[in-house]
């Protein structure tokens, strides 16, 4: 006997979806880890706006282009981006403590199954 015929189809829709939700935390973790990028990346830029003075000249990128800017412009502009990306990175990580609590749950639900029929998962 095969594992599907051991399984009847309401449990292995079970274990479809356990894996559409570990899909899911999979994308999430990528996804912060992408703004936690971010989020360094313009922290490093802001620490290095503060080291200069200013009279040095600050520019920007623009898509393909490099635009002279005002020191303090950029500041802002960087400080509001930062604060959006904390944002952004916060939610994410409710959400991915959200998902990470439904694919416990679904694992220690699908165990409990697999146990009751004498099928072990590895």
């Amino acid at each position: 006997m095969t594992l599907s015929q051991e399984i009847p189809p309401q449990l292995q829709q079970e274990l479809v979806m356990r894996e559409q939700i570990r899909q899911k935390l999979i994308e999430l973790i990528e996804r912060k880890q992408q703004f936690e990028i971010l989020l360094r990346e313009t922290e490093g830029a802001l620490s290095e706006l503060e080291k200069i003075d200013g009279d040095t000249p600050v520019y920007k990128s623009v898509g393909p282009l490099l635009i002279r800017a005002e020191k303090d412009k950029v500041k802002e502009e960087l400080g509001e981006r930062k604060e959006t990306l904390g944002i952004q990175l916060k939610t994410l990580e409710k959400q991915e403590e959200r998902t990470r609590k439904q694919l416990e749950e679904k694992d220690a639900k699908l165990q409990e199954e697999l146990s009751k029929r004498g099928v072990v998962r590895g």
